[in-house]
């Protein structure tokens, strides 16, 4: 209600359109975004009912990764005049900081103004995959395809939600029809691999993460998620050696994420080597602490390298960890890297 009361008087009187200056097309343009921030910031100083400038220095905010401030700009310029534009900075702001909810209004909003929008599709479907509806979420990618049946990431995304739901044959429909639009993305190469093995088609799996690593080519942060895939692939067929330097090469091309060191530490502990499993571990927990089978696996590695303490310790986290997603629904993972 506070909200309501909020936008239904602007805080400023609305002044004359401004236009948008030569420099700050050009930072745009540009994707300069640090100094067209600056600048708009400096603008709006001059022009605070300039709604557009605050429409623009959310677009600007959510690019720099500014939620906090991009849902302060895009409130200011819905207290002086409702856009699409103005709902659109919001939606995204608050996706990124786990305002779910509020987002998906936006985004409510956003449709009665422009119902064939897939772009408001798009995050809606990323909006229910934060939040584990993984039904709503299917349908919201669903509605994107129709939208614009072309768009190869819509069908990644679509193909995504289907294997999340378990619909596997539907999933490998959709992600054959994202490779046909691009054949080129690391991404929907892996997943088709991935989807494939649940499909109890290993062979065919293999093939489309060894095609992942084709296309990746010098992106080496691409190749993380199918390296780390072939290593799953070798580690079920108990090729250990060639599993774990399959991680190790997972892990060379992207050292911040967190799974390819945790499975690392699994192979590793597997061959009682406990110390390398232990830095491993550390190193996943590091990275990512919200894993409960982070903890939980490190707590045993502890256990082995005789820290009792330590030990304790991750098994009290990965409990309080385990007692919590129990309670909420896990996120879907659509995009890995």
């Amino acid at each position: 209600m506070l909200l309501v009361s909020l936008l239904a008087a602007p805080a400023w009187p609305q002044s004359k359109p401004v236009p948008i200056s030569q420099e700050i097309q050009a930072l745009l343009d540009a994707h300069d975004y640090a100094k067209a921030e600056h600048a708009l910031k400096k603008e709006l100083e001059h022009a605070p009912g300039w709604d557009l400038g605050h429409v623009l220095l959310g677009q600007v905010c959510n690019q720099l990764g500014e939620y906090a401030e991009a849902e302060r700009a895009g409130l200011d310029a819905l207290r002086i005049r409702e856009s699409l534009d103005g709902f659109m900075v919001l939606a995204v702001a608050d996706m990124h900081l786990g305002k779910l909810n509020e987002s998906i209004g936006w985004l409510e909003k956003a449709a009665n103004r422009q119902p064939d929008s897939v772009e408001i599709y798009r995050i809606l479907g990323i909006d229910y995959a934060l939040g584990g509806n993984l039904v709503e979420c299917e349908k919201a990618f669903r509605r994107a395809v129709r939208l614009d049946p072309t768009n190869w990431e819509l069908h990644y995304l679509h193909g995504q939600s289907l294997y999340e739901l378990r619909l596997y044959e539907e999933s490998e429909k959709a992600l054959r029809h994202a490779i046909e639009f691009n054949p080129r993305s690391p991404r929907v190469w892996t997943a088709l691999g991935l989807t494939q093995e649940y499909l109890y088609n290993p062979d065919a799996a293999e093939a489309s993460y060894e095609q992942a690593l084709e296309v990746c080519g010098s992106r080496s942060a691409d190749c993380a998620w199918p390296l780390m895939q072939l290593g799953f692939l070798a580690s079920r067929r108990d090729r250990t050696d060639q599993a774990e330097q399959l991680f190790r090469r997972s892990i060379a091309a992207r050292s911040q994420w967190a799974k390819p060191h945790f499975y690392l530490g699994r192979s590793r502990a597997a061959q009682g080597d406990f110390a390398e499993a232990r830095k491993e571990m550390e190193t996943a927990v590091r990275l990512d602490g919200s894993r409960p089978e982070y903890h939980y696996q490190l707590s045993r590695a502890y256990l082995k390298t005789g820290e009792a303490e330590k030990a304790a310790e991750q098994e009290n986290l990965y409990r309080k960890l385990a007692a919590r997603e129990r309670e909420r629904k896990p996120p879907a993972e659509l995009n890995e890297p």
